[in-house]
């Protein structure tokens, strides 16, 4: 379940917890309880009797429990998908999870090669982000945004395959929130057009509240 999943579904009991109490409030009121009388009632009794009515209730089928939501860090179908984590490990497990049944990988990503290899990624589908190129190693500039999204593109021109961008708080460092935004929106809307998968992973503490959460909406889910 994601995060806004679990707010929904909070806020839902949450909601229906107050209308209860308004309800219980009223009822006693009506009946010409006072003040220190209802203060003492309340205490003495409202919240075990809720408890008591909201098992019940959810015994009977009553209650939304939001089981039916999908479980945080795992996979819904082809899409594309933020990885929480501080640093590129759930989306490595996550790509050989989709490579093992055929998916054709690409990684960009900060992870130097030689720690990559070592993570079972195959090094022949793999672009490095670095300002200091390397000799016989398929490096980028992490500032040239349109470069990685053209060879992105390129590869998800034939479906089913999946894309790995580790740590777009570091892109965001290189370049600058709004270019990433449309970096994974363009990135997006290319991967739903094409039946594939798309794992971007990134560290919400290196993020302002609302820029991670605009994230968070321009892809299918967080993980």
């Amino acid at each position: 379940m994601t995060k806004d999943e679990a707010k929904k579904y909070f806020l839902k009991g949450y909601e229906r917890g107050l209308k209860d109490m308004v309800a219980e409030v009223l009822k006693l009121a009506s009946r010409g309880y006072g003040v220190t009388e209802l203060s003492v009632v309340l205490k003495a009794k409202m919240y075990e009797r809720a408890l008591e009515d909201m098992d019940r209730k959810i015994e009977a089928g009553d209650v939304d429990l939001g089981l039916a939501a999908p479980t945080l860090g795992a996979l819904r179908g082809r899409g594309s998908y933020l990885v929480r984590e501080e640093r590129g490990e759930k989306v490595f497990e996550l790509l050989g999870e989709l490579t093992a049944k055929e998916a054709r990988p690409l990684c960009i990503t900060r992870t130097h090669p030689k720690d990559l290899g070592a993570l079972g990624v195959d090094l022949a589908n793999f672009v490095w982000l670095t300002r200091q190129p390397v000799k016989e190693v398929a490096c980028a500039s992490p500032t040239d945004l349109v470069g990685l999204t053209t060879t992105i593109h390129r590869h998800l021109e034939a479906a089913n395959a999946v894309v790995v961008v580790e740590g777009l708080e570091y892109l965001v460092s290189q370049n600058s929130f709004p270019a990433v935004l449309r970096f994974v929106q363009a990135i997006h809307e290319k991967v739903v057009l094409k039946d594939s998968y798309l794992l971007a992973s990134a560290n919400p503490e290196a993020f302002k509240e609302a820029d991670y959460r605009q994230l968070a909406q321009a892809v299918t889910a967080e993980l």
